[in-house]
């Protein structure tokens, strides 16, 4: 195989986990590169985004780079988000012909990748590894809490469901990648709903999520529960979906009272006078009807509104010590 192995990772203030970051991916290149019949074949690089960080982030990142020139750091002038910011460093990273995506707080364990791209030089007919967490970190609560949204999150996706477990860590073929950026182009999807949809022929490997035990998450206490929300309301298909669940109960409903007052009239039990069960009855099936009707007229809106907005990224890229605005 001939070609590039390219590591992307976001970054906020992980100054103190960027250098082991980056040896252990080295570490995990030069095991894949052993495996090879021609170790020239693969190639090594990373591409580092730092989402506006308050501490040194961007000092550990020309660092890392006058000692390794196939790293290039991003730094943003705003903090976008890891989803924005992970999209801009994925067309930031030049040639490539596999990506593994991971998170720079070392809970995404980068000798995983030896495993994945190991699945994908063996099986050309596999366009991708998703890693999938059999162990979240943190305690019972937030534990719970994660799994319930990621099965929330899969079931408001659109196409193919966004597997339990799963927030991108994986290995990639380039055309994942092309596809990925094109669903976020021109989607409302979020990044995790982008590559599960990208992916036709994936392969699901477990791995378990370690502590963090240096710097500072993006997402702290309520930061968890917002940023939930927001995905799950912008997801491609929960508008729709929550559309067509309100018709389908609103006409369950109006039916179920339109029989019951109909029963109640036909059995005796009633005490109004004749006709007016009847138009009770007819006004809770057209209720019904309406409701249905909007949940499909919303999901007709949800499918014209499958195109996306995203906000344009002002950032610098950082190549062996010269900053180039971009």
């Amino acid at each position: 195989m001939t070609g590039r192995l390219v590591y992307v990772t976001t970054a906020y203030n992980e100054s103190l986990n960027l250098d082991e970051l980056h040896a252990r991916c080295r570490q995990a290149y030069e095991m894949i590169r052993s495996s090879l019949p021609n170790q020239a074949d693969l190639e090594f690089g990373m591409v580092i985004a730092d989402n506006h960080s308050s501490d040194e982030s961007l000092i550990a990142i020309q660092r890392i780079i006058a000692k390794d020139p196939n790293v290039i750091g991003i730094a943003n002038s705003s903090n976008y988000g890891p989803e924005a910011s992970a999209v801009n460093a994925f067309r930031q990273a030049g040639n490539y012909t596999l990506m593994v995506c991971l998170c720079s707080d070392l809970q995404d364990p980068p000798e995983q990748s030896v495993e994945m791209v190991a699945q994908l030089l063996q099986d050309n007919s596999k366009d991708a590894v998703l890693a999938v967490k059999s162990r979240s970190a943190g305690g019972p609560l937030l534990q719970m809490a994660r799994r319930t949204y990621y099965k929330a999150l899969g079931y408001s996706s659109r196409l193919q469901q966004v597997p339990t477990g799963f927030h991108g860590f994986g290995c990639y073929r380039r055309e994942v990648v092309e596809e990925i950026l094109r669903y976020w182009d021109e989607s409302g999807m979020n990044l995790r709903m982008c590559i599960a949809n990208s992916c036709h022929s994936p392969v699901l490997v477990h791995y378990k999520q370690a502590d963090r035990t240096r710097g500072t998450s993006s997402y702290r206490g309520a930061g968890y529960a917002l940023e939930a929300i927001r995905a799950l309301l912008s997801a491609d298909a929960a508008a729709s979906r929550l559309a067509l669940t309100i018709g389908g109960a609103g006409i369950l409903f109006s039916f179920m009272m339109a029989a019951f007052l109909l029963a109640n009239y036909l059995s005796g039990n009633s005490r109004y006078e004749g006709g007016i069960p009847t138009v009770m009855a007819l006004i809770l099936v057209s209720f019904g009807l309406q409701m249905l009707t909007t949940a499909v007229v919303s999901r007709q809106i949800e499918g014209l509104r499958h195109s996306g907005f995203r906000p344009r990224l002002r950032y610098s890229m950082l190549r062996n010590d010269q900053w180039q605005d971009e």
